[in-house]
């Protein structure tokens, strides 16, 4: 059941709305059908706002940047920006606002660090080898020319500055009259920053707790053995000591909502229900690929870009099961990855 209690301020009206006092929602959109909208957040310092994320990097979220500059600021500057981490709808603008206010983007070293090494690196970011990822890991031909044909690359929709300045889980900034316990998570990225202020109860909780849909866990090709679902579930713990029951979230994606606690609790949950839903599946089977898995897990159709995370969480979970050594993971001379219960003779 969902505990969590949403508050309807409509995602795809894109006028600026104040969610809390000195706290604005900016709706952007995002080219990725089943997201469609990414939150921006603008906090009023009163000479100047700081900014919360960038949105991808087109010239319609920039239009749409500057009419809610022009509808919140009334006539002073953003003097800071703040990313929660690299993706593109989170750091894509980072070029934009920066020069156009004169900053230089805060965010963790790690998360920079990904941002850089997508954009630059020849594979941090490259669809084909991803697709051939997703061929060791029993993904159709079919499924696999969907995601050659539907990705978005990084480089698409993300410009970067030539530098940063670091904020580091544990610091209090202060921004919009508040102070904020800067707090990050892993799982989603390597290392997302999401802000806590005690006294108001309030999260920018950025990507790591999510309403109604699950946060992205995956294992991507340039670390096929990692294990991202433990990482996120011991950073949810993390997060969970810290808000409580009343916790105002404000999201990334969708509508912000009341009661953090419930939902870290439900996350937590589905996420072990996926876990023996994903052992269900290898029983009575000698060995089974993540891509066999996908539509009794995923029971939809998928676009390319649901491909592309579904092949990523199927074997999050795979992994997880293997770390537990309930789960055994098998590697052909072929290169095809399969995976079997510990107990399945082969």
């Amino acid at each position: 059941m969902n505990t969590s209690t949403a508050v309807q301020t409509t995602s795809h009206d894109t006028t600026p709305a104040e969610v809390a006092p000195g706290i604005f929602r900016v709706t952007v959109p995002v080219p990725f059908r089943s997201l469609k909208a990414v939150n921006l957040w603008l906090l009023d310092d009163g000479d100047g706002f700081t900014m919360i994320d960038c949105g991808f990097n087109d010239d319609d979220t920039m239009a749409r940047l500057e009419n809610a500059w022009d509808a919140v600021l009334g006539g002073k500057p953003v003097n800071r920006l703040i990313v929660t981490h690299f993706h593109p709808d989170h750091i894509g603008n980072c070029r934009f606002i920066c020069e156009r206010w004169g900053l230089r983007p805060q965010m963790t070293q790690l998360e920079w660090m990904a941002a850089n090494a997508a954009l630059k690196s020849l594979y941090s970011d490259d669809y084909e080898l991803r697709a051939k990822f997703w061929a060791q890991n029993g993904a159709s031909p079919q499924l696999i020319e969907l995601y050659r044909s539907e990705t978005v690359l990084y480089d698409t929709g993300v410009e970067l500055t030539e530098g940063f300045d670091r904020i580091n889980t544990g610091e209090t900034i202060t921004a919009g009259g508040r102070d904020w316990l800067i707090t990050t998570g892993q799982g989603h990225s390597p290392d997302l920053a999401t802000l806590y202020n005690a006294r108001d109860d309030i999260l920018i909780a950025g990507d790591q707790i999510l309403p109604k849909i699950t946060t992205n866990v995956s294992v991507w090709p340039w670390e096929p053995l990692a294990d991202p679902l433990r990482e996120f579930i011991e950073s949810l713990d993390r997060l969970g000591a810290i808000v409580t029951e009343k916790t105002f979230v404000l999201p990334s994606h969708r509508e912000p909502f009341h009661n953090a606690q419930a939902r870290i609790a439900e996350l937590k949950h589905h996420h072990a229900e996926r876990l023996e839903e994903v052992v269900a599946l290898l029983e009575g089977h000698e060995a089974r690929t993540a891509g066999e898995l996908l539509e009794p897990l995923f029971k939809r159709e998928l676009d390319g870009h649901q491909v592309n995370f579904a092949m990523g969480e199927a074997l999050a979970h795979l992994n997880r099961l293997v770390f537990d050594r309930v789960v055994e993971r098998h590697e052909d001379a072929g290169g095809l990855i399969r995976f079997s219960l510990r107990n399945t003779q082969h």
